[in-house]
Protein backbone atom coordinates (compact mmCIF):
# COMPACT_ATOMS: atom_id res chain seq x y z
CA UNK A 1 0.00 0.00 0.00
CA UNK A 2 2.54 2.72 0.67
CA UNK A 3 4.65 1.68 -2.42
CA UNK A 4 1.27 2.35 -4.35
CA UNK A 5 1.01 5.96 -2.24
CA UNK A 6 4.49 6.35 -3.57
CA UNK A 7 4.15 6.06 -7.37
CA UNK A 8 0.73 8.00 -6.96
CA UNK A 9 2.58 10.88 -5.32
CA UNK A 10 5.28 10.53 -7.95
CA UNK A 11 2.82 10.98 -10.76
CA UNK A 12 0.79 13.39 -9.26
CA UNK A 13 3.50 15.89 -8.67
CA UNK A 14 4.98 15.99 -12.29
CA UNK A 15 1.63 16.16 -13.70
CA UNK A 16 0.80 19.26 -11.71
CA UNK A 17 3.92 21.20 -12.36
CA UNK A 18 3.36 20.08 -15.56
CA UNK A 19 -0.08 21.47 -15.82
CA UNK A 20 1.32 24.85 -14.48
CA UNK A 21 3.84 25.31 -17.11
CA UNK A 22 2.10 24.23 -19.58
CA UNK A 23 -0.67 26.49 -18.31
CA UNK A 24 1.50 29.43 -18.15
CA UNK A 25 2.99 28.40 -21.70
CA UNK A 26 -0.56 28.22 -23.55
CA UNK A 27 -1.60 31.61 -21.70
CA UNK A 28 1.14 33.45 -22.71
CA UNK A 29 0.81 32.78 -26.34
CA UNK A 30 -2.43 33.27 -25.83
CA UNK A 31 -2.22 36.71 -24.19
CA UNK A 32 0.05 37.16 -27.27
CA UNK A 33 -2.67 36.71 -30.09
CA UNK A 34 -5.20 38.86 -28.35
CA UNK A 35 -2.73 41.88 -28.00
CA UNK A 36 -1.40 41.50 -31.09
CA UNK A 37 -5.13 42.13 -32.70
CA UNK A 38 -5.64 44.57 -30.02
CA UNK A 39 -2.75 47.02 -31.51
CA UNK A 40 -4.74 46.93 -35.21
CA UNK A 41 -7.91 47.09 -33.87
CA UNK A 42 -9.76 43.68 -34.33
CA UNK A 43 -9.99 44.00 -30.60
CA UNK A 44 -10.57 46.33 -27.51
CA UNK A 45 -7.59 46.60 -25.17
CA UNK A 46 -10.05 46.62 -22.40
CA UNK A 47 -11.65 43.19 -23.22
CA UNK A 48 -7.88 41.40 -23.94
CA UNK A 49 -7.67 39.80 -20.10
CA UNK A 50 -11.22 38.74 -20.73
CA UNK A 51 -10.69 37.38 -23.99
CA UNK A 52 -7.55 35.32 -22.46
CA UNK A 53 -9.40 33.91 -19.41
CA UNK A 54 -12.21 32.48 -21.55
CA UNK A 55 -9.79 30.83 -23.71
CA UNK A 56 -8.67 28.61 -20.82
CA UNK A 57 -10.96 25.80 -21.78
CA UNK A 58 -9.52 25.62 -25.20
CA UNK A 59 -6.54 25.18 -23.96
CA UNK A 60 -7.47 22.31 -21.17
CA UNK A 61 -8.70 20.86 -24.54
CA UNK A 62 -5.59 19.24 -25.46
CA UNK A 63 -3.70 20.23 -22.50
CA UNK A 64 -5.26 17.94 -20.15
CA UNK A 65 -4.41 14.85 -21.92
CA UNK A 66 -1.24 15.78 -22.01
CA UNK A 67 -0.14 16.66 -18.93
CA UNK A 68 -0.65 12.80 -17.21
CA UNK A 69 1.10 11.51 -20.68
CA UNK A 70 4.10 13.33 -19.93
CA UNK A 71 3.95 12.78 -16.13
CA UNK A 72 3.87 9.10 -16.42
CA UNK A 73 6.68 9.00 -18.51
CA UNK A 74 8.61 11.05 -16.27
CA UNK A 75 7.76 9.87 -12.71
CA UNK A 76 7.90 6.08 -14.34
CA UNK A 77 11.11 6.77 -16.26
CA UNK A 78 12.92 8.06 -13.38
CA UNK A 79 11.81 5.59 -11.17
CA UNK A 80 12.89 2.68 -13.50
CA UNK A 81 16.58 4.53 -14.66
CA UNK A 82 17.02 5.51 -10.40
CA UNK A 83 17.18 1.30 -10.10
CA UNK A 84 14.54 1.79 -8.08
CA UNK A 85 11.71 -0.36 -10.11
CA UNK A 86 14.71 -3.45 -9.35
CA UNK A 87 13.92 -2.96 -6.00
CA UNK A 88 9.94 -2.33 -6.10
CA UNK A 89 10.00 -5.90 -8.34
CA UNK A 90 12.18 -7.74 -5.64
CA UNK A 91 9.11 -7.04 -3.43
CA UNK A 92 6.39 -8.17 -5.45
CA UNK A 93 5.98 -4.90 -7.80
CA UNK A 94 5.24 -5.25 -11.51
CA UNK A 95 4.64 -3.05 -14.59
CA UNK A 96 0.84 -4.11 -14.12
CA UNK A 97 0.51 -2.34 -10.98
CA UNK A 98 1.90 0.33 -12.58
CA UNK A 99 -0.55 0.55 -15.03
CA UNK A 100 -3.40 -0.04 -12.18
CA UNK A 101 -1.71 3.54 -10.36
CA UNK A 102 -1.72 5.49 -13.58
CA UNK A 103 -5.42 4.06 -14.17
CA UNK A 104 -6.55 5.95 -11.18
CA UNK A 105 -4.86 8.83 -11.85
CA UNK A 106 -6.49 8.36 -15.29
CA UNK A 107 -9.87 8.15 -14.40
CA UNK A 108 -9.91 11.49 -12.79
CA UNK A 109 -7.88 13.38 -15.43
CA UNK A 110 -10.67 12.04 -17.29
CA UNK A 111 -13.49 13.46 -14.98
CA UNK A 112 -12.09 16.99 -15.03
CA UNK A 113 -11.41 16.63 -19.35
CA UNK A 114 -14.93 15.63 -19.61
CA UNK A 115 -16.36 18.76 -17.50
CA UNK A 116 -14.04 20.97 -19.12
CA UNK A 117 -14.90 19.57 -22.79
CA UNK A 118 -18.50 19.01 -22.12
CA UNK A 119 -19.76 22.26 -20.19
CA UNK A 120 -16.62 24.97 -19.55
CA UNK A 121 -15.78 25.27 -23.21
CA UNK A 122 -18.97 25.70 -25.03
CA UNK A 123 -19.79 28.12 -22.07
CA UNK A 124 -16.82 29.79 -22.23
CA UNK A 125 -16.97 30.05 -26.38
CA UNK A 126 -19.84 31.48 -25.86
CA UNK A 127 -19.61 34.18 -23.54
CA UNK A 128 -16.20 34.94 -25.56
CA UNK A 129 -17.82 35.36 -28.70
CA UNK A 130 -20.81 37.62 -26.43
CA UNK A 131 -18.07 39.75 -25.22
CA UNK A 132 -16.66 40.19 -28.71
CA UNK A 133 -19.63 41.23 -30.39
CA UNK A 134 -21.00 43.21 -27.61
CA UNK A 135 -17.43 45.27 -28.06
CA UNK A 136 -17.93 45.85 -31.14
CA UNK A 137 -21.38 47.07 -31.28
CA UNK A 138 -20.87 49.39 -28.25
CA UNK A 139 -19.10 52.74 -28.60
CA UNK A 140 -17.26 52.65 -25.87
CA UNK A 141 -14.89 50.54 -27.10
CA UNK A 142 -14.21 52.52 -30.67
CA UNK A 143 -10.44 52.66 -30.97
CA UNK A 144 -10.71 56.65 -31.38
CA UNK A 145 -8.31 58.66 -29.18
CA UNK A 146 -7.65 62.09 -28.94
CA UNK A 147 -4.33 63.16 -30.69
CA UNK A 148 -4.25 59.58 -32.89
CA UNK A 149 -4.86 58.21 -36.52
CA UNK A 150 -7.14 55.07 -36.54
CA UNK A 151 -7.68 53.25 -39.84
CA UNK A 152 -11.19 52.08 -40.36
CA UNK A 153 -11.35 50.57 -43.87
CA UNK A 154 -10.83 52.58 -46.59
CA UNK A 155 -10.35 55.52 -44.15
CA UNK A 156 -7.72 57.01 -42.04
CA UNK A 157 -9.81 59.02 -39.23
CA UNK A 158 -7.86 61.99 -37.15
CA UNK A 159 -9.64 63.17 -34.40
CA UNK A 160 -8.30 66.07 -31.99
CA UNK A 161 -10.53 66.01 -29.11
CA UNK A 162 -12.98 62.68 -28.26
CA UNK A 163 -15.13 63.26 -24.88
CA UNK A 164 -14.84 60.11 -23.25
CA UNK A 165 -17.12 60.70 -20.79
CA UNK A 166 -19.94 60.93 -23.54
CA UNK A 167 -21.20 57.60 -24.17
CA UNK A 168 -22.04 58.20 -27.52
CA UNK A 169 -17.96 59.47 -27.48
CA UNK A 170 -18.95 62.88 -29.06
CA UNK A 171 -15.67 63.94 -31.57
CA UNK A 172 -14.26 67.31 -32.33
CA UNK A 173 -11.96 68.23 -35.37
CA UNK A 174 -12.58 65.01 -37.20
CA UNK A 175 -10.23 64.79 -40.31
CA UNK A 176 -10.88 61.80 -42.55
CA UNK A 177 -8.69 61.16 -45.33
CA UNK A 178 -9.97 58.61 -48.09
CA UNK A 179 -6.96 55.72 -48.25
CA UNK A 180 -4.55 55.82 -51.28
CA UNK A 181 -5.94 52.04 -51.62
CA UNK A 182 -9.52 53.35 -52.00
CA UNK A 183 -8.52 55.54 -55.39
CA UNK A 184 -10.35 58.39 -54.72
CA UNK A 185 -8.34 61.22 -53.26
CA UNK A 186 -10.34 63.50 -50.86
CA UNK A 187 -10.58 65.10 -47.09
CA UNK A 188 -13.34 65.85 -45.07
CA UNK A 189 -12.62 68.29 -42.51
CA UNK A 190 -15.72 68.69 -39.41
CA UNK A 191 -15.53 71.13 -36.26
CA UNK A 192 -17.83 68.07 -34.54
CA UNK A 193 -19.19 64.54 -34.99
CA UNK A 194 -20.06 61.63 -33.76
CA UNK A 195 -20.18 57.34 -34.49
CA UNK A 196 -23.27 55.23 -34.47
CA UNK A 197 -24.81 52.25 -35.93
CA UNK A 198 -27.39 51.40 -37.68
CA UNK A 199 -29.56 48.40 -37.73
CA UNK A 200 -27.78 46.15 -40.13
CA UNK A 201 -24.81 46.91 -37.97
CA UNK A 202 -23.19 49.19 -40.35
CA UNK A 203 -20.95 51.40 -38.27
CA UNK A 204 -20.99 55.28 -39.21
CA UNK A 205 -19.24 58.67 -38.68
CA UNK A 206 -21.35 61.60 -38.78
CA UNK A 207 -19.52 64.67 -39.42
CA UNK A 208 -21.40 68.29 -38.57
CA UNK A 209 -20.56 71.52 -40.14
CA UNK A 210 -17.02 71.26 -42.22
CA UNK A 211 -15.57 71.23 -45.39
CA UNK A 212 -14.89 67.83 -47.75
CA UNK A 213 -11.94 68.67 -50.46
CA UNK A 214 -11.51 66.54 -53.49
CA UNK A 215 -9.23 66.22 -55.90
CA UNK A 216 -6.76 66.43 -58.36
CA UNK A 217 -9.65 66.61 -60.76
CA UNK A 218 -8.62 66.26 -65.00
CA UNK A 219 -7.67 69.93 -64.99
CA UNK A 220 -5.25 70.08 -61.79
CA UNK A 221 -7.53 71.84 -59.71
CA UNK A 222 -9.20 70.29 -56.24
CA UNK A 223 -13.29 70.92 -55.67
CA UNK A 224 -14.62 71.99 -52.16
CA UNK A 225 -17.41 71.84 -51.07
CA UNK A 226 -19.13 72.82 -47.77
CA UNK A 227 -21.35 70.46 -45.42
CA UNK A 228 -23.93 70.99 -42.77
CA UNK A 229 -23.25 67.40 -41.84
CA UNK A 230 -21.71 64.44 -43.60
CA UNK A 231 -22.00 60.48 -43.19
CA UNK A 232 -19.43 58.24 -44.01
CA UNK A 233 -19.69 54.07 -43.82
CA UNK A 234 -16.35 53.27 -41.78
CA UNK A 235 -16.64 49.73 -41.11
CA UNK A 236 -19.67 46.96 -42.34
CA UNK A 237 -20.84 44.18 -39.95
CA UNK A 238 -18.47 41.40 -40.23
CA UNK A 239 -19.07 37.39 -39.47
CA UNK A 240 -16.66 36.35 -35.86
CA UNK A 241 -13.78 35.25 -37.66
CA UNK A 242 -12.06 33.87 -34.54
CA UNK A 243 -14.08 31.09 -34.41
CA UNK A 244 -13.91 27.76 -36.47
CA UNK A 245 -16.86 26.34 -35.47
CA UNK A 246 -19.66 28.71 -35.25
CA UNK A 247 -21.31 25.78 -33.12
CA UNK A 248 -18.26 25.78 -30.53
CA UNK A 249 -20.45 27.54 -28.05
CA UNK A 250 -23.44 25.00 -28.48
CA UNK A 251 -24.18 23.72 -25.16
CA UNK A 252 -23.82 19.70 -24.83
CA UNK A 253 -27.58 18.88 -23.70
CA UNK A 254 -28.34 20.90 -27.45
CA UNK A 255 -26.12 18.54 -29.16
CA UNK A 256 -27.43 15.37 -27.45
CA UNK A 257 -30.96 16.07 -28.59
CA UNK A 258 -29.88 17.35 -32.22
CA UNK A 259 -30.36 14.99 -34.98
CA UNK A 260 -27.91 17.75 -37.26
CA UNK A 261 -25.00 15.64 -38.16
CA UNK A 262 -22.95 18.88 -37.63
CA UNK A 263 -23.68 18.58 -33.56
CA UNK A 264 -23.24 14.99 -34.26
CA UNK A 265 -19.69 15.49 -35.26
CA UNK A 266 -18.57 17.89 -32.45
CA UNK A 267 -20.74 15.83 -29.69
CA UNK A 268 -17.48 13.32 -30.62
CA UNK A 269 -14.63 15.92 -30.91
CA UNK A 270 -16.00 17.40 -27.22
CA UNK A 271 -15.77 13.52 -26.09
CA UNK A 272 -12.32 12.91 -28.37
CA UNK A 273 -10.26 13.86 -25.45
CA UNK A 274 -11.61 11.67 -22.57
CA UNK A 275 -11.10 8.71 -24.82
CA UNK A 276 -7.19 10.10 -24.80
CA UNK A 277 -6.45 9.90 -21.65
CA UNK A 278 -6.84 6.46 -21.53
CA UNK A 279 -5.18 5.40 -24.35
CA UNK A 280 -2.11 7.95 -24.14
CA UNK A 281 -1.86 6.57 -20.32
CA UNK A 282 -1.84 2.77 -21.57
CA UNK A 283 1.12 4.02 -23.88
CA UNK A 284 2.85 5.98 -22.32
CA UNK A 285 3.53 3.28 -18.94
CA UNK A 286 5.16 1.05 -21.12
CA UNK A 287 6.84 2.65 -22.80
CA UNK A 288 8.37 4.73 -19.47
CA UNK A 289 9.74 1.17 -18.00
CA UNK A 290 13.27 1.72 -19.32
CA UNK A 291 16.43 -0.05 -18.45
CA UNK A 292 18.72 1.71 -16.10
CA UNK A 293 21.24 2.11 -18.45
CA UNK A 294 19.07 3.85 -21.34
CA UNK A 295 18.05 6.45 -19.03
CA UNK A 296 14.47 8.09 -18.23
CA UNK A 297 14.32 10.37 -21.64
CA UNK A 298 14.94 7.47 -24.27
CA UNK A 299 11.55 6.71 -24.80
CA UNK A 300 10.41 10.49 -24.72
CA UNK A 301 11.09 10.74 -28.53
CA UNK A 302 8.73 7.92 -29.63
CA UNK A 303 6.42 8.73 -27.13
CA UNK A 304 5.84 12.30 -27.78
CA UNK A 305 5.45 11.03 -31.78
CA UNK A 306 2.75 8.30 -30.67
CA UNK A 307 0.71 11.72 -29.02
CA UNK A 308 1.51 13.63 -32.22
CA UNK A 309 -0.06 11.15 -34.59
CA UNK A 310 -3.00 10.21 -31.99
CA UNK A 311 -3.98 14.65 -32.75
CA UNK A 312 -3.39 14.49 -35.94
CA UNK A 313 -4.90 11.53 -37.21
CA UNK A 314 -7.57 12.49 -35.41
CA UNK A 315 -7.94 16.40 -36.43
CA UNK A 316 -7.79 14.75 -39.87
CA UNK A 317 -10.39 12.60 -39.87
CA UNK A 318 -12.65 15.58 -38.39
CA UNK A 319 -11.86 17.74 -41.10
CA UNK A 320 -12.46 14.89 -43.05
CA UNK A 321 -16.09 14.07 -42.06
CA UNK A 322 -16.31 17.96 -41.81
CA UNK A 323 -16.43 18.47 -45.26
CA UNK A 324 -17.66 15.00 -46.79
CA UNK A 325 -20.65 13.30 -45.70
CA UNK A 326 -18.91 10.03 -44.70
CA UNK A 327 -21.10 8.37 -42.27
CA UNK A 328 -20.03 9.33 -38.59
CA UNK A 329 -20.63 5.39 -37.45
CA UNK A 330 -17.65 4.89 -36.34
CA UNK A 331 -17.10 8.53 -36.86
CA UNK A 332 -13.77 9.81 -34.32
CA UNK A 333 -14.37 6.67 -32.09
CA UNK A 334 -12.06 4.97 -34.84
CA UNK A 335 -9.13 6.68 -33.74
CA UNK A 336 -8.79 5.61 -30.24
CA UNK A 337 -9.73 1.98 -31.00
CA UNK A 338 -7.42 2.07 -33.47
CA UNK A 339 -4.51 3.06 -31.09
CA UNK A 340 -5.86 0.75 -28.90
CA UNK A 341 -5.67 -2.04 -30.80
CA UNK A 342 -2.55 -1.05 -32.66
CA UNK A 343 -0.40 0.50 -30.08
CA UNK A 344 -1.72 0.01 -26.57
CA UNK A 345 -2.35 -4.01 -26.50
CA UNK A 346 0.94 -4.50 -28.34
CA UNK A 347 3.28 -1.96 -25.94
CA UNK A 348 1.42 -3.38 -22.92
CA UNK A 349 1.38 -7.29 -23.89
CA UNK A 350 4.34 -7.18 -26.35
CA UNK A 351 7.26 -9.90 -24.75
CA UNK A 352 9.37 -7.16 -23.13
CA UNK A 353 6.58 -5.50 -21.30
CA UNK A 354 5.32 -8.94 -20.05
CA UNK A 355 8.56 -9.85 -19.00
CA UNK A 356 8.84 -7.15 -16.98
CA UNK A 357 5.64 -7.70 -15.47
CA UNK A 358 6.10 -11.23 -14.21
CA UNK A 359 9.32 -10.12 -12.36
CA UNK A 360 9.48 -10.41 -8.95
Amino acid sequence: MIIYKYIFKEILKVQIVTTIILLTVFLCQSTIKYIGRATVGRVPVDIVSSMVAYSIPSIAFIMLPLTLFIAVLVAVGRISSDSEMVVLRSVGFSGHDIVKIALFLAFFTAVVTGINSLYFMPQAAFNQKALLNDAQSNLQYLPIESGRFSNFANYIIYVQKVDENNKDKSLGNVVVISSPLSGSGSIAIAKAGNVSFDKEGVQWLHMQKGKSYQGPVEDGSYRVSSFEELSIPVRAKSEDEYYDKPIAGTPTLELLSSDSREFKLELQWRLAPIFAVFILTLVAVPLSMTNPRQGRFSRLGPAMAIYVSYYLILLALYNLLNSTDYSLVPGLYIVPVFFLIFVVLPLNFGNRFHTLARRK
